[in-house]
């Protein structure tokens, strides 16, 4: 199994919930064909480098996945066959997978979530120990 990212841009008009339904329905593609879904990064709408179909804006969403090579040849045959997307993009990062590890990265929080804040520890001064200060003036 390989590791692979695939970015992919929608219509920015799309309502979130619109967005929602195309990324769960590449997922559940993923998840048929026996590939491991790491993580889903909604990017937001973003200005185009360059208009796509009469288009100067788009919504990006990138998927992180484990897979076999099928899994990127059906994902990428529905991309090419959907209306809703403009472009997409799919990059193998890495060869061989180690599922364990792959794993350990799905159970850790990820950046996006929150975090309970953490307590502020104050660091009190230093009682004046006697010296003269640095600014002196004569007089």
């Amino acid at each position: 199994m390989r590791r692979y990212e695939t970015i992919f841009i929608t219509h920015a008009d799309f309502p979130d919930d619109e967005i929602q339904n195309i990324t769960d329905r590449y997922k559940s593609i993923i998840e048929s064909l026996k590939g491991v879904v790491v993580k889903v990064e909604k990017w937001g709408k973003r200005k185009l480098a360059y208009e796509i179909q009469k288009h100067s804006k788009g919504y990006y969403v990138l998927i992180d996945f484990v897979g076999k090579v099928d899994v990127v040849n059906e994902l990428e045959r529905n991309f090419k066959i959907d209306d809703k997307i403009l472009k997409f993009m799919t990059v193998k990062t890495h060869d061989k997978v180690d599922m364990q590890a792959i794993e350990k990265e799905m159970a850790a929080p990820s950046k996006d979530e929150k975090q309970e804040p953490q307590p502020i520890k104050i660091i009190e001064e230093a009682p004046d120990s006697g010296h003269a200060s640095a600014d002196k003036s004569t007089t």
